[in-house]
């Protein structure tokens, strides 16, 4: 997905973050957080527009990808200082995901209903302690009003996942656009969770379609400017 991107003429980085097994939530994110911002820091440097900076992120990542979009300036996020850059903040453009974690709690449910006790322990291994499960649900957030920032946001959601059910996106979708978001969300049907793994027409068809959202919100940018 990222070389997609990088081909049509975006500036991608992609950054590592800590893992659920390596520390608990909100490491994950206070890395994405820090990372938009170094990337703002030195995007001049790269003919890059800090302006436009954006974030794409799939399953766990598209998680970390909303909560970084919704709460940019949020103290836990920012808790990496970036040296000699106080003022930047992880404010971004736009958010496009594949298969995010929207609701982890009704995806944690899922888990239960199915006997999948890997996926259950691995979410008690990442929101630890429990109740993060709940502070950090972008389908909660939105349910508790909380004062968040709504970039345009892209899910993309395979039709036969079984990780993510296709309805939690669209219960999300609708919530979202509810809090005056503009998010635009596509099912893929016959697709899994990760159908991107593999090379064919509905790969092809999420690679143009993220490359399309991306200039769509850019020109948009450019006409504000």
């Amino acid at each position: 997905m990222d070389e997609a991107i990088a081909r049509s003429g975006v500036l991608v980085v992609a950054i590592d973050l800590t893992l659920g097994g390596e520390a608990p939530y909100p490491a994950s994110v206070q890395d994405a957080n820090y990372g938009v911002r170094w990337l703002k820091s030195k995007a001049a440097e790269w003919k890059g527009d800090a302006a436009t900076v954006g974030v794409l992120g799939s399953s766990s990542g598209g998680h970390v990808a909303q909560l970084l979009g919704m709460r940019p300036r949020d103290p836990r996020y920012n808790a990496i200082p970036l040296a000699g850059h106080p003022g930047i903040d992880a404010s971004v453009a736009y958010v496009a995901t594949r298969s995010p974690i929207s609701d982890p709690y009704a995806r944690y449910q899922n888990a239960e209903r199915r006997g999948r006790t890997e996926m259950m322990n691995k979410s008690k291994t990442y929101f630890n302690p429990w109740e993060t499960i709940f502070e950090a649900n972008p389908q909660q957030i939105l349910e508790r009003r909380e004062p968040v920032q709504l970039a345009p946001l892209l899910v993309m959601q395979g039709g036969l996942d079984d990780n993510v059910l296709p309805a939690i996106q669209e219960k999300f979708a609708a919530t979202y656009r509810a809090a005056g978001g503009e998010i635009q969300c596509e099912v893929f049907e016959g697709c899994g969770h990760i159908w991107i793994e593999n090379p064919g027409p509905q790969t092809d068809r999420a690679h143009e379609m993220v490359k399309a959202f991306i200039a769509q919100q850019l020109r948009k940018l450019r006409l504000a400017a």
